[in-house]
């Protein structure tokens, strides 16, 4: 039987730290929503993808940043499109700056994305493509493991394979396998064998640093490699002979969840939690965006506090009744300032059905129409919130860089675990405000409620 070790015990992480930073190049983690950074600090967070804005970065010898490419919130041709756009401005930041860098394609650690065909356009037009490909979708602050191959999100002490629950049941990106060797047979739509899939098990992890060096040393290009693990001290272990045969000159590109980043660069979670945020005098600013159940379970307890003005969207009203939208933007804009200026704390939130389309396409059409109805409510609020809480990936990422015109933030830890915050740049409508990027996925049902009560404290001088 193998040694059960505490998940988020990081043994190595001093020394996968110091050979990250001798690599001496600019680790770019690709993020399909902006969820990625929750489990790193004091790191920039880009909501530009120009050429311009990588030569900056890279000028500055950024050992670590991350781009918001909101890419699962498009159709798979436009979000092969915006990859490749990445792909080439890196390309050619590194080129004008003499800057190596490797690339990281963060996705979600439930499995939804854009999988093979975004890795691929990311590494061929960023010019490293043709080398191994690693799949390590594992994160132990959300309890997601996986071994034997199989994906699980932990409940307590029960596993639970991924494919039975409500992750791959999505509209836009559901499947059947939690074995990630057939998952990405599925995905690749048959044009990868589950057979021809790699694997990297956990007794060879155990085995040791030169039997994990063995295994990816005999990979080939464009293969693909499961990666099983089941705590940090797994993923450090596998990360110590990545680094050494980078450093003889080997490559690698990498699909992956957020323990991966932090593995990889010797870097880990860091509560943050509010001070001096604000007076009384400000209400802060909620925005739930995420439907899905455990989303709306938190919510049900956030409405409950005392002080808290609920204010529900009528997602219908946005996808069917365009001709008043303006009329309706508007009424909600004024009240949501007269709120603020009060001092009262105001939750808005979508209404909880679910709207779906007839195909993928068309559900993610009408997504793109409510979070489009969001951001625009954001930018038309011109009172500063105390703070804002943003709950969902794709919900999160659009207010801030469309809402709010971020372009660079900083991230400044993690308010309870998984649950990034940001302080936005002084480019932004309200810098230096806390933004909190809430995953629609991650917490249990006091999660939304407790990282409130944490600013509320704040307020009230508690």
């Amino acid at each position: 039987m193998m040694e059960k070790y505490d998940p988020l015990e990081r043994p190595l992480e001093g020394r996968i730290k110091t050979l990250f930073h001798e690599q001496q190049m600019s680790l770019v983690i690709v993020d399909d929503d902006p969820t990625g950074t929750q489990t790193a600090h004091d790191v920039p967070v880009l909501g530009d993808w120009s050429a311009d804005a990588f030569i900056h970065e890279f000028n500055l010898k950024t050992p670590l940043f991350f781009v918001l490419a909101n890419t699962r919130s498009l159709p798979k041709e436009a979000a092969t499109s915006r990859a490749n756009e990445i792909g080439q401005n890196l390309r050619k930041a590194s080129m004008i700056t003499g800057r190596k860098f490797m690339i990281v394609s963060r996705s979600d650690s439930t499995l939804r994305g854009y999988f093979p065909s975004e890795v691929i356009a990311l590494s061929q037009s960023a010019g490293i493509g043709n080398m191994p490909v690693f799949l390590t979708p594992a994160f132990f602050e959300g309890g997601r493991i996986t071994e034997n191959n199989v994906h699980y999100i932990m409940e307590g002490e029960k596993k639970i394979p991924v494919a039975e629950t409500v992750f791959a049941q999505d509209k836009s990106f559901g499947y059947v396998n939690s074995d990630l060797t057939k998952w990405i047979e599925e995905k690749s739509l048959g044009s990868i064998k589950q057979q021809d899939v790699k694997s990297l098990s956990l007794e060879d992890i155990h085995a040791g640093v030169e039997v994990i060096s063995e295994r990816l040393n005999a990979l080939q290009p464009n293969d693909i490699m499961v990666i099983n693990s089941r705590s940090y001290r797994d993923l450090e272990m596998t990360c110590l002979a990545i680094h050494a045969l980078i450093k003889e000159g080997k490559g690698f590109n990498f699909r992956t969840a957020a323990s991966f980043v932090s593995a990889f660069a010797g870097i880990a979670a860091k509560s943050w939690k509010p001070k001096n945020v604000s007076g009384a005098s400000k209400g802060g600013l909620t925005i739930v965006g995420s439907y899905i159940k455990k989303s709306t379970s938190q919510l049900e307890l956030l409405l409950e506090k005392e002080g808290v003005l609920p204010i529900s969207i009528s997602v219908d009203s946005i996808v069917n009744d365009s001709g008043t939208i303006e009329t309706y933007m508007n009424v909600l804009v004024e009240k949501i300032e007269k709120e603020l200026k009060k001092g009262i704390d105001v939750v808005v939130y979508t209404s909880r059905e679910l709207i779906s389309g007839a195909n993928a396409e068309e559900s993610l059409a009408i997504g793109e129409k409510v979070t489009s109805f969001l951001v625009q409510l954001v930018a038309n609020i011109n009172f500063q919130p105390a703070f804002i809480i943003a709950k969902g990936g794709i919900t999160s990422n659009d207010i801030a860089v469309k809402g709010l015109g971020m372009k660079r933030a900083i991230v400044l830890g993690q308010v309870i675990p998984g649950v990034p915050v940001w302080e936005l740049g002084e480019e932004t409508r309200f810098p230096e405000t806390p933004y909190v990027v809430f995953p629609g996925n991650v917490g249990d049902e006091k999660s939304l409620a407790q990282v409130y009560d944490l600013f509320i404290d704040n307020k009230m001088g508690g």
